[in-house]
């Protein structure tokens, strides 16, 4: 699979903190991280999870996978990565990656994308489905954040396998585990993608004051979609890097810097000028930024 253009890593401000930490999957327990499953759409929202057994699917394609009429995915990501391990947390993105997949479907539908985990020959007991999109459309671009409400245990590498799902009349191909029991349902086989996942920094809740080979700085933000964020944490160069484009910062920013967040292009609601520890970045006079400033400005 070719072509194709990943997105991850969206540091914006959280909604909420959460009471409950979130749960610790270990590295072979497919079934912990397909129930922490979580999708979203290009524009944050939270998207509803079809779950399917996976033996109803795997039969389906089995059955329907040579129909002239089942459907192709023609390019997704060559791989899908999360470095630390909490990658949904409450309302709000965290850390996802974008799912950004081409697909052609002789139906007319944008097809149902069926995702299991699987790792050594085993695979999750169910499947997570992304509701398709009777669209009138034989060819086009499927676009979803994907990611996890869980933590990593150890650094854990298994597969996601992607199979496309449609009906002949596109019957039920807003509700997956409906489609999956129409008589006109056609799957194809499934194309795998890597997934890593990596705990969370040993020093992060810890109280540490350390960041070794990143950068420490708060993600508090405040801005028209919400409040949240930790006054604490550390930024790696990459993680910085996925979200906006440009090498991570040699220290964190001061109270009183301006356009710590992004308000336009890919990176916009990134912060792309991370405040330092205990300060807040604050856009708009609702969020008490005195400066008026694109961007809002590094505030206590």
């Amino acid at each position: 699979m070719t072509n194709v253009r990943v997105v991850g890593l969206a540091l914006a401000g959280l909604a909420a903190c959460t009471s409950a930490p979130p749960p610790t999957c270990t590295a072979d327990d497919l079934d912990c991280f397909m129930d922490q499953l979580s999708f979203r759409g290009s524009d944050g929202a939270t998207v509803h999870i079809d779950f399917v057994d996976t033996e109803t699917i795997l039969a389906l394609s089995t059955a329907t996978s040579n129909s002239p009429s089942v459907p192709f995915l023609t390019s997704g990501p060559a791989s899908l990565t999360y470095p630390y391990g909490t990658l949904i947390d409450g309302a709000d993105v965290i850390f996802t990656d974008s799912l950004e997949l081409t697909f052609t479907d002789p139906n007319g539908c944008q097809p149902v994308v069926a995702l299991t985990l699987a790792s050594h020959g085993t695979r999750s007991k169910h499947t997570g489905c992304f509701p398709g999109l009777h669209d009138m459309k034989k060819a086009g671009t499927i676009m979803s954040n994907v990611g996890f409400t869980a933590t990593a245990a150890t650094d854990t590498s298994i597969g996601v396998e992607l199979r496309p799902i449609s009906s002949t009349d596109c019957t039920s191909i807003d509700a997956p585990a409906d489609l999956v029991k129409t008589a006109s349902a056609v799957a194809n086989m499934s194309v795998t993608i890597p997934v890593t996942i990596s705990p969370p920094p040993a020093d992060e809740g810890s109280g540490s004051q350390t960041c070794p080979g990143g950068l420490l700085v708060s993600t508090l933000d405040c801005d028209g979609l919400g409040n949240g964020g930790t006054s604490s944490y550390c930024l790696s160069s990459a993680e910085f890097m996925t979200a906006t484009g440009m090498p991570l910062p040699s220290a964190c920013y001061p109270a009183g810097t301006t356009g710590c967040e992004s308000e336009s292009g890919q990176s916009a609601g990134a912060l792309v000028k991370p405040c330092c520890p205990g300060l807040t970045c604050k856009v708009g006079a609702a969020c008490g930024d005195p400066t008026g400033a694109v961007g809002g400005s590094c505030q206590e």
